[in-house]
């Protein structure tokens, strides 16, 4: 544990927060180049798990001062990307932006209307990013596997806009995480599938489709 005797948790966290915002402002490639050099040169000198658990939380704590300099949206959207995901803006919908040179520039403001976060590293504490959001219709929540326990309970930030919302592959959810949903009242489209530690998948549909009568549930990916 070389490395993290020089480094502290806490400072770890804001080393990487520092960092990235540099990044985002900048486009500073070598920043990120300097960040994957450090951690790939620790590899044989501590585990990788607990130093990742550390940059996730990093990653999707909401950073109040950046909120505050460019908006909600904006930093919904960073948010997403720096942990692998994908938005759609509105006005394009259907063209998933995947890196931060396809975003407009900080003087031009935009509003997320899609959320694709499939094979990222969102967490609990990051779906705060949707408070005050006010365009976001679509959720996807695919194979998000540091999505831990309750993890869902900042969908609720979404309950006036969100229409459509996919939860799957997601294995660290169980039965009662899936309630929140009952909170999403303009909900027109659920589709729930591979959630493995969910014993009870049709009752919990059952539970949603009296909760929620005029939306489409469904126990399976689409053909």
């Amino acid at each position: 544990m070389v490395f993290l005797q020089f480094i502290s948790k806490t400072s770890l966290i804001s080393h990487c927060r520092r960092a990235f915002t540099t990044l985002v402002a900048g486009r500073n490639y070598y920043v990120a180049h300097k960040i994957s050099t450090i951690l790939n040169a620790q590899r044989t000198q501590l585990q990788l798990r607990p130093l990742w658990g550390y940059v996730a939380i990093a990653f999707n704590k909401v950073d109040n001062d950046r909120l505050n300099k460019v908006g909600p949206d904006r930093l919904c959207a960073e948010w997403l990307l720096k942990n692998g995901g994908g938005v759609g803006l509105v006005g394009m919908p259907n063209r998933v932006v995947k890196d931060y040179n396809s975003l407009p520039p900080e003087s031009v403001k935009f509003n997320v209307q899609v959320v694709d976060a499939s094979n990222s590293s969102v967490m609990k504490m990051g779906l705060d990013h949707f408070a005050g959001c006010r365009h976001i219709d679509t959720v996807v929540l695919h194979n998000c596997k540091h999505l831990e326990d309750g993890g869902l309970e900042g969908l609720v930030h979404l309950k006036e806009t969100l229409k459509k919302l996919q939860v799957s592959a997601c294995y660290n959810l169980r039965d009662s995480c899936l309630d929140v949903i009952t909170q999403l009242p303009v909900l027109e489209q659920v589709r729930l599938f591979d959630l493995i530690y969910v014993k009870d998948l049709q009752g919990v549909a059952t539970k949603l489709r009296k909760a929620l009568p005029n939306c489409k549930i469904e126990l399976g990916a689409a053909e």
